[in-house]
């Protein structure tokens, strides 16, 4: 009879590991299938004891013992993956299960015994290396350019390792990117690069594993970040392309970010991490000029570009009724030119729906939500299966309740609620009664809500010269070649966000439009002299850069600190007590609390507390033990993406 002790690989789990008894023998770092509460999970095995062995612990333990029905002795995750596993479990305060549920997809882990595993060098081996082989040194390097500049560095990259017999892992933040990466490197190596995302058939990813696993060539893999487990002992490079991009960080508990992720997997493995984006983000940035990180190349702090820019001060187009132009006459020149010569153009608004809020004409109340009391948003009617048109209806992008617009304001019974703000669906039919026999396709969460809807519309903009593609941000992540024109319709929206990571993500969507514009790029703004539109279409990021970091340092934000967020939801009064008592615990630390912004989809308000700690004081034992200790409901977020 055996004693193991296992770590399930679920969220939400109090404590890293349970013991179990077993009448079989179970190697350390098996995986098993335990009885957690009333269901059945799959966990590692991290240790087994006989229990002839410790018979006293088992008398004067408080809880009975469980048996363990099923074994699958196969070590499916290696070391260094596990000891990385360990450290985020410290820095994000979770469980190391939790951690684990988080990183490994469950089809890998439902289908454990189909995987094969990288066999395990021997102390000997890895003592006679090859000279050419390179040291066991992490180092983290940086690229900073644009799309042709890194893939050349990344391509000479592989060479350069293929020829050290190594291998390489590419991890991007979306699975469109990861399709990119792939296309573009794979040239000149066929049957020697490798491509792991979750939409691929289970077989073929079964069969890609095993591949990888098996081949004898150095390989490169490009991946998401939901295949980090895999392992092979001659990848000496990893590298994370499109770091600034907010695809990384995983919006389920424990709130992990892929990024750190992989830096964590370098470290442990002792191999080189390069990080490469158009525009790093501040913190990466802030680390190499403290030599922390090393310019692979030097960095491109001038972001050139082929386009003619031109910003437009859309407070001119204001009428004496109050109303504004949606479309300046810029805009619409360029459409004309566009359609006129048969070439194409891009078109980004920032906001779905047709405005970003509803108001009152009388008393300036916003309508919300029924549900949850956030903001509604106005979207245009659509055509259903060729039948009647459905009427422009309400809908809350935070809970999803859908309502007619018919109503009067439930403050005043006005019946004059107007839009305000810009939405895509506004700017759609703006162009369209301007420009009617003009062809427009679009790519947005409510246009194309799948990844084949999306290349969809983006092939069939290719292939009608004289077209549109109108899209939000999530565009950006499908357009790879350059477009001749494109405009920027409405982002004022975004700079009125309280996010101290805002102007960041303004000047990197900005950034991306002009990287793929050929030609003539329009922005159009109510508020010209954002010092922001100056760096984005001059393309000046290093002042950016030192603006924002002297702003950052000013307030005590990221890279200078670490945050950490806490959220409670909840009724008002106990909220507050619950948040009361949570400050008591973490002192003598200061936590600001401060509500949010809007309550919960079943009505609950919402409480968050924040924590600033100096970068080098993180993670911290006392504190972490704190927040573990806090109940379920509590949300706890290390280095959160806003502090909305």
């Amino acid at each position: 009879m055996n004693i193991i002790e296992v770590i399930p690989i679920s969220r939400g789990i109090g404590t890293d590991s349970l013991s179990y008894f077993t009448t079989k023998s179970v190697p350390q770092g098996a995986l098993v299938d335990v009885p957690l509460r009333s269901k059945i999970v799959q966990g590692i095995v991290i240790g087994v004891r006989k229990v002839e062995d410790i018979k006293s612990e088992i008398k004067n333990a408080p809880y009975a013992l469980r048996k363990v029905e099923r074994l699958n002795a196969i070590e499916l995750i290696p070391k260094a993956f596990m000891k990385t596993a360990e450290a985020a479990a410290l820095y994000y305060a979770t469980s190391l299960g939790s951690v684990l549920d988080a990183l490994i997809p469950d089809y890998l882990l439902k289908n454990a015994s189909k995987l094969e595993i990288a066999p395990i060098k021997k102390e000997t081996e890895t003592k006679t290396e090859s000279p050419n082989t390179p040291s066991s040194i992490h180092e983290v390097y940086a690229v900073q350019g644009d799309d042709e500049e890194r893939y050349s560095t990344w391509k000479s990259l592989i060479r350069q390792e293929f020829a050290r017999k190594s291998s390489i892992i590419l991890v991007t933040p979306t699975i469109e990117d990861a399709k990119r990466a792939f296309s573009l490197i794979e040239k000149g190596i066929e049957g020697y690069a490798f491509l792991l995302h979750g939409d691929l058939p289970k077989k073929n990813l079964i069969s890609t594993w095993n591949t990888i696993v098996r081949e004898p060539h150095p390989v490169v893999i490009v991946m998401t970040g939901g295949f980090l487990a895999i392992d092979r002992p001659d990848v000496r490079v990893m590298i994370v392309e499109k770091e600034n991009a907010r695809g990384y960080k995983i919006h389920r508990r424990p709130f992990l970010d892929v990024r750190h992720i992989a830096e964590l997997i370098a470290e442990h493995r002792g191999i080189k991490l390069f990080l490469g984006d158009i525009l790093l983000r501040a913190e990466t940035l802030s680390r190499e000029s403290e030599g922390d990180i090393i310019q692979a190349a030097p960095f491109k702090f001038r972001s050139l570009s082929t386009a003619q820019d031109k910003l437009i001060d859309m407070r001119i187009y204001k009428n004496t009724k109050g109303s504004f132009k949606i479309l300046s006459d810029e805009v619409e020149n360029l459409i004309t030119r566009t359609k006129d010569a048969s070439e194409h153009m891009m078109i980004f608004a920032a906001r779905r729906g047709v405005a970003g809020a509803t108001v009152c004409g009388d008393c300036q109340n916003i309508v919300t939500c029924n549900t949850c009391g956030a903001p509604v948003v106005t979207h245009k009617a659509t055509a259903r299966n060729g039948c009647a048109v459905e009427k422009n209806f309400f809908l809350c992008h935070h809970c999803g309740e859908r309502r007619s617009t018919e109503e009067y304001c439930k403050i005043c019974a006005s019946w004059k609620l107007g839009t305000v703000g810009i939405g895509i669906d506004l700017v759609e039919q703006k162009i369209r009664d301007k420009f009617p026999d003009i062809s427009i396709f679009r790519i947005d969460a409510d246009a194309t809500p799948s990844d084949k809807l999306a290349q969809a519309a983006l092939l069939k903009f290719r292939a009608k010269p004289g077209s549109i593609l109108l899209g939000t941000e999530m565009m950006l992540s499908y357009v790879h070649e350059k477009v001749e024109n494109s405009a920027v319709i409405s982002i004022d929206s975004m700079l009125g966000l309280p996010d101290f990571r805002i102007q960041e993500k303004i000047l990197y969507t900005l950034i991306r439009m002009r990287a793929r514009t050929a030609k003539e790029l329009i922005v159009q703004t109510r508020k010209p002299d954002e010092r922001l539109f100056d760096y984005a279409l001059k393309g000046n990021l290093s002042d950016f850069y030192r603006l924002t970091l002297d702003e950052r340092k000013r307030y005590n934000y990221p890279p200078f600190s670490t945050l950490i967020k806490i959220t409670v939801e909840g009724k008002r009064d106990e909220i507050i007590s619950e948040m009361t008592t949570i400050q008591s615990l973490l002192e003598p630390h200061t936590v600001d609390v401060f509500p949010a912004f809007t309550q919960t989809p079943t009505g609950n308000q919402v409480l968050h507390a924040l924590m600033r700690l100096p970068r080098t004081e993180w993670p911290q034992s006392t504190i972490i033990e704190k927040l573990r200790s806090l109940p379920p409901s509590v949300t706890v977020k290390v280095d959160p993406d806003s502090l909305l």
